[in-house]
């Protein structure tokens, strides 16, 4: 873009080189504080556990928990980080079998306290088993 200015427009010519050079400036300075808020965010770890699951059980007053699947997994959550995906079976909670057991006496190791480490065992359609330990923030 070209700009012809006579002399007597010298100053408004110096106001517009100003205000382009202020406005380059502050979107290079936008561009650099962006790109540090992203690269924070990405060292941060997820705080997140980040998964539910279905629960079928049998019977009424005293219901058993028979079985117990992931049944969602939030991407970059504490959940998919320990390798938990959908279709997995929640076969222990702190040593304690889910399959076959009370839903009352389960019911209280289910609930996550903030800081507390919770160790789950899981098994894959395939058969395959593995744990799980994760921490509500």
């Amino acid at each position: 873009m070209m700009l012809f200015i006579s002399q007597n427009t010298k100053g408004i010519e110096m106001k517009v080189i100003f205000i382009k050079k202020l406005f380059a400036f502050a979107v290079s300075v936008c561009i650099v504080f962006c790109s540090t808020i992203n690269q924070v965010k990405a060292q941060q770890p997820s705080g997140r556990i980040g998964f539910s699951l279905k629960v079928q059980a049998d019977g009424f007053f005293n219901p058993k928990v028979t079985k117990v699947i992931v049944d969602l997994v939030e991407p970059e959550s504490q959940a998919q980080k320990a390798g938990m995906v959908i279709g997995d079976e929640l076969i222990k909670v702190e040593d304690i079998e889910v399959p076959g057991t009370d839903a009352s006496v389960l019911k209280p190791h289910m609930k996550f306290v903030s800081g507390k480490p919770k160790k789950l065992v899981l098994r894959r359609p395939n058969g395959h088993t593995y744990e799980a330990t994760l921490v509500k923030p």
